[in-house]
């Protein structure tokens, strides 16, 4: 897996989130009475975010100054846990990965991700 494959992957689960009505009643419900959601990536090679607001999803560069949860960990294992080839409870418990803030937030990620990649 290449370097920037957490990236690339966000990128595509937004694209599909964007494009389908159950990634957008998903990312709606999960938002609810909020402004939005952030949720941040730091791996070994970049630095980004993914910015959930009004049903849809952005990928955007950069450190975001108050996320609601930052992943931190190897982007190969970033997207090793969100691709199913390693459970996210096992790079946790092995320090793999490191969730910072609302973990709960996690879950909500987790549903979206699961939905979109598995519509045709």
């Amino acid at each position: 897996m290449s370097a920037i494959a957490a990236k690339r992957f966000f990128e595509a689960v937004a694209m599909k989130a964007n494009r389908s009505n159950d990634g957008q009643r998903i990312m709606k419900e999960w938002i609810g009475h909020y402004y939005g959601k952030v949720i941040q990536f730091e791996t070994d090679t970049e630095k980004f975010y993914l910015l959930v607001a009004d049903g849809k999803m952005k990928v955007k560069d950069g450190v975001y100054p108050a996320p609601d949860l930052t992943f931190k960990g190897s982007s190969k294992v970033i997207s090793e846990a969100f691709t199913g080839r390693k459970r996210m409870g096992d790079v946790m418990k092995t320090w793999e990965i490191v969730l910072l803030g609302a973990g709960h937030e996690a879950f909500a990620l987790g549903r979206l991700v699961t939905t979109v990649m598995m519509e045709a």
